[in-house]
């Protein structure tokens, strides 16, 4: 089964996976808002999707693959840096990041991603909205800021959640 959802939280599609899941249907594919699924047993699994690569450091992210999978932890599919990983729901919960820093550091290479790409686009949607010349080169710029705009969306979704755990991280020193 093929499900079209455009998702601006992560975490919001990771829990939508999830209830997809307990009604018996698995992940095996994703893209840009399009997910395919296969009939299974309901709540077989636990799922995890996670950003595993990053700008501007080396591509660890077969060593890491290998390492989740040592752990019981199967990489279902991936794509561009986002990748889906689940776990067998009788082996116990199944959390990618234990503790409050790390899961900061997470947050932090998503935002450097996203505002990276807004940059880009902003950048470009300005270069070519300058072009009076041609009608097409403008609207390519009025699209680059249309997504620079869409993704300021999740940028404050992620902001956010980074607040949140850097004002429980000074509470309870994590």
């Amino acid at each position: 089964m093929t499900k079209i959802r455009f998702f601006l939280d992560y975490e919001k599609e990771e829990q939508w996976v999830n209830e997809m899941c307990l009604k018996g249907w698995h992940l095996v594919k994703f893209g840009v808002g399009n997910f395919k699924f296969v009939k299974g047993e309901p709540g077989e699994y636990i799922y995890r999707n996670e950003m595993i690569t990053s700008l501007g450091k080396k591509d660890n992210s077969k060593e890491y693959i290998s390492f989740l999978n040592e752990t019981g932890v199967e990489l279902v599919a991936q794509f561009g840096p986002w990748a889906y990983f689940r776990k067998k729901f009788s082996e116990g919960p199944f959390e990618l990041y234990s503790d409050t820093s790390s899961k900061i550091q997470y947050l932090n290479r998503i935002i450097y991603l996203f505002v990276f790409f807004a940059l880009i686009n902003f950048f470009f949607g300005f270069s070519n909205s300058l072009n009076f010349d041609s009608n097409f080169t403008r609207g390519i710029g009025i699209a680059n800021f249309i997504a620079a705009l869409l993704i300021t969306f999740p940028l404050i979704i992620v902001f956010k959640r980074r607040k949140a755990l850097k004002s429980n991280l000074d509470i309870f020193h994590d």
